[in-house]
């Protein structure tokens, strides 16, 4: 959903009104994206998502070649124009087409982050996980499916009886000082769980790669979501799988990437000033 107090977008390097958007996308074309937080105008932990952005482009073979100055310049530019400050921006790159611009933004509410959320169970696969590439009818199933069942969040099970990653995030399970994780070749590689990564390894939490089942959810402690807008979500039930939202590494790691945030806001500041 678009957010209607966007003016602008860009297509191929021209500010085109908001209005002109569908008849700048192509929902047949293999599309690779980017969803970039902005927070105080700063695009967060932008590295990894130009890293990421470059690795899917490779992975499909595309022909467009982004010069990475020009890019952050017309990125920049676009978040003047837009004065936005704290939104969600989305990068669409398509054939040879680049479009970027502003979507509506859900963000959790203080209550769920500090009385944690309800997901449940579905058995579904995201399609070549570990690339970024826009898959607008599973998305819409996804959504239908998780409106209905009246959760926050689905994790999904794939063929092999694993429980993989969210529908449109990342996953942890912890137990004791430990978190764990299904395999990396099995979800997308979230830019928001590799900060948590580099979190969990500063602070001596170790990391264990397992293979989840939903039958032995209940041999851990606790668990969260990640993404680009959710930061770290506590989870307060999976099915009728309850778990602790105060357990002391959860508790953890949210303050540690509070501090991680703040850090990185003001590390990058400079380059992105309005």
């Amino acid at each position: 959903m678009l957010n209607s107090t966007a003016e602008l977008i860009i297509f191929n390097n021209q500010f085109l009104a908001i209005k002109d958007i569908k008849a700048c996308q192509n929902t047949h074309a293999i599309t690779v994206y980017e969803v970039v937080r902005l927070i105080d105008g700063v695009p967060l932990f932008w590295e990894g998502h130009w890293e990421r952005l470059q690795n899917s482009l490779n992975a499909i073979q595309s022909k467009v070649k982004l010069d990475k100055a020009k890019f952050e310049r017309s990125f920049l530019e676009f978040i003047k124009q837009n004065n936005c400050l704290n939104t969600n921006i989305r990068i669409e790159i398509f054939e040879e087409n680049i479009l970027v611009y502003i979507i509506q933004a859900e963000y959790p509410t203080t209550s769920n982050y500090k009385e944690g959320v309800n997901i449940n169970f579905t058995e579904d696969i995201r399609v070549d996980p570990t690339r970024k590439i826009l898959r607008r009818n599973w998305k819409k199933i996804m959504e239908r499916k998780i409106n209905n069942a009246g959760v926050f969040e689905s994790l999904l099970i794939n063929k092999e009886g694993l429980i993989t990653e969210g529908s449109h995030t990342n996953v942890f399970f912890i137990k004791g000082n430990s978190i764990f994780s299904a395999d990396e070749e099995l979800i997308l590689p979230g830019i928001t769980r590799l900060e948590i990564l580099k979190i969990a390894s500063a602070e001596n939490i170790s990391l264990e790669y397992v293979s989840l089942r939903k039958e032995n959810i209940s041999n851990y402690d606790a668990a969260f979501l990640c993404a680009t807008s959710y930061h770290i979500l506590p989870i307060a039930h999976v099915d009728n799988q309850h778990y602790n939202i105060n357990h002391p590494t959860l508790q953890i790691l949210m303050n540690a990437f509070k501090v991680h945030l703040e850090r990185e806001i003001k590390m990058t500041s400079l380059k992105w000033k309005i």
